[in-house]
Formats: C-alpha cells, sequence, structure tokens
C-alpha cells in the first residue's frame, strides 16, 4: 500500500519528513554519513531487500539528499554521495541518535558514540538555543508564522499565541 504523501501540508517538519522518508530511508542516510557509498555495501550493512533499497536511493536523489554518479570512466558500477542538502541532515542525524542513546539504550550502553576527531573525546549533547547562546527547552519557545505561512498556518500559529496568552487553566 502505498504511504499517503504529506506534500500537501505547509509545514516545514511534514516536509522534511516527506523528504527524508521513511526507516529504511534513514538507516540509508546514517550509513551514507558512515562512509557506504555502493549499492552492495547498503545491502549488506543495512540488511535491505534489494527492491525497497532501490526505492528508497530514487526517492533521496529525488529530494536532493542523495547523488547517484559512475564509479571511474566506463564503468557500470555506481555510488551513492550525500549531497550539500544530505550533508545538512547531519545535526539531525547526530540529535536522533543521541535521543536513541539516552531514551532506548541509556547512559554507558549506547551502540555507537560520535567522537570529535581532534580531541577524540565525545562530541557534546546537541541542545536548542537562543541566538544568545541561552538553552532552551519547549517552555522557553512559542511558534509563529513565518514568511511561506499559508493562511492556515497563520491562523494555526494565532490560534497557538491565543492559547498562550490566555494562561494556563486553573
Amino acid at each position: 500500500m502505498p504511504r499517503k504523501s504529506l506534500e500537501h501540508f505547509n509545514c516545514s517538519w511534514a516536509q522534511a519528513a516527506e523528504a527524508v522518508g521513511d526507516k529504511w530511508s534513514m538507516m540509508i542516510i546514517r550509513d551514507a554519513f558512515y562512509g557506504v557509498k555502493t549499492f552492495s555495501a547498503f545491502v549488506e550493512n543495512i540488511g535491505i531487500a534489494k527492491n525497497i533499497l532501490t526505492q528508497r536511493l530514487e526517492h533521496l536523489q529525488q529530494h536532493g539528499i542523495l547523488q547517484k554518479r559512475q564509479i571511474g570512466v566506463g564503468s557500470s558500477r555506481s555510488e551513492y554521495i550525500l549531497t550539500d542538502k544530505g550533508k545538512a541532515l547531519f545535526p539531525v542525524i547526530v540529535a536522533l541518535g543521541q535521543w536513541g542513546d539516552q531514551w532506548i539504550f541509556g547512559k554507558g550502553k549506547e551502540p555507537i558514540v560520535v567522537v570529535d576527531l581532534q580531541n577524540k573525546k565525545p562530541i557534546k549533547k546537541l541542545t536548542v538555543e537562543s541566538k544568545d547562546g541561552r538553552e532552551l527547552s519547549i517552555g522557553d519557545i512559542t511558534f509563529v508564522a513565518g514568511g511561506g505561512a499559508s493562511e492556515s498556518t497563520r491562523q494555526i500559529a494565532a490560534d497557538i499565541k491565543q492559547s498562550l496568552d490566555k494562561g494556563p487553566k486553573a
């Protein structure tokens, strides 16, 4: 059964989910960050069926996340490399991995640790920060309509603001 498209949503999260795809696509992107480039290496590393891998690679290419290129002149072999758009997913992949480390595996049981090559130490946990560097939590932010907001998105943002202005219910 084909997945329902999120293309009609005027929402950055929905559009990002549409572009990245599903769990298999996330594993392909993860492996691309690990340095995996060939079809056979993706199959071996992930354990994905070849037909599913073909579909996901095509999807990621269509969305400009991966680029397919020939290995050498006149070769029939190809490799898949991250585009700049794909490389920009780096903090997303790291943050998702750190979330999994904390909430799925637990401290000290992380399957993979991201290490800084320069100092050979694990990187710090990614956080959301204000422009002045303060770490923010969900209670420190709100959502407002941006320049690309549709009328319905503007209404949603106005409803959020109105709800926040009323304060917590007694």
